[in-house]
């Protein structure tokens, strides 16, 4: 499950390639499996939750892709333990990098209800209200005072659902840096030490 996690945007690109492979794809592909075999005896680390607050980090890279679209990465964390992970091309091609991070956010608002209504049946008592962690700052504003020039309907729509969302309290958003960003490795492919950090968060391993 960790390594599925860890993987997951690099999975996602390889789904896209399926019917154009080529050479290069194939040696990327080898080198991820060579990756799997070399990582198989490293651990998911799951301890005991100091905390029932739910935290959603949720991240776009700007298009991203050939056609333009960009990439949205979300990962869930509650008791300091990752839950879930996902990375997925969004279907709407954004204008901006701004528009990139309202589509990633106001596309999963509705996941990150979902989860908390799961986790207070699970533990059988309503737990705190969702906290949403973003980095851009535009975006956070838009969905809080609202205004803003949105250039279509659907942007406007856009702002007016996530803005409902924390006006009604379903949830928090709150700011965070980009070093602080857990999901800046489910929206693009990092490496090196971005990777590590990345793989070693999701996976439960605390360095010093």
């Amino acid at each position: 499950m960790g390594t599925t996690m860890m993987i997951a945007t690099t999975k996602w690109k390889f789904q896209l390639r399926v019917t154009k492979a080529t050479k290069q794809d194939q040696s990327k592909l080898e080198r991820l499996l060579g990756f799997l075999r070399n990582t198989k005896t490293r651990k998911l680390y799951l301890r005991g939750m100091s905390s029932r607050q739910l935290m959603a980090f949720i991240d776009a890279a700007f298009a991203l892709h050939f056609d333009s679209k960009s990439h949205t990465g979300v990962l869930f964390v509650i008791g300091g333990v990752v839950v879930y992970v996902a990375s997925r091309k969004q279907k709407c091609i954004a204008k901006s990098p701004t528009e990139a991070e309202l589509v990633g956010l106001t596309d999963n608002l509705g996941l990150v209800e979902l989860f908390h209504e799961f986790i207070s049946f699970l533990f059988g008592k309503p737990i705190p209200i969702p906290i949403v962690y973003q980095d851009c700052t535009s975006v956070i504003s838009l969905v809080t005072r609202g205004g803003g020039i949105t250039r279509t309907k659907h942007m406007r729509a856009r702002v007016n659902l996530g803005k409902e969302c924390f006006d009604e309290k379903r949830a928090v958003v709150v700011y965070c840096n980009i070093q602080q960003m857990k999901a800046d490795g489910a929206s693009k492919i990092l490496e090196g030490k971005g990777f590590v950090d990345f793989a070693n968060f999701v996976q439960g391993i605390r360095t010093p």
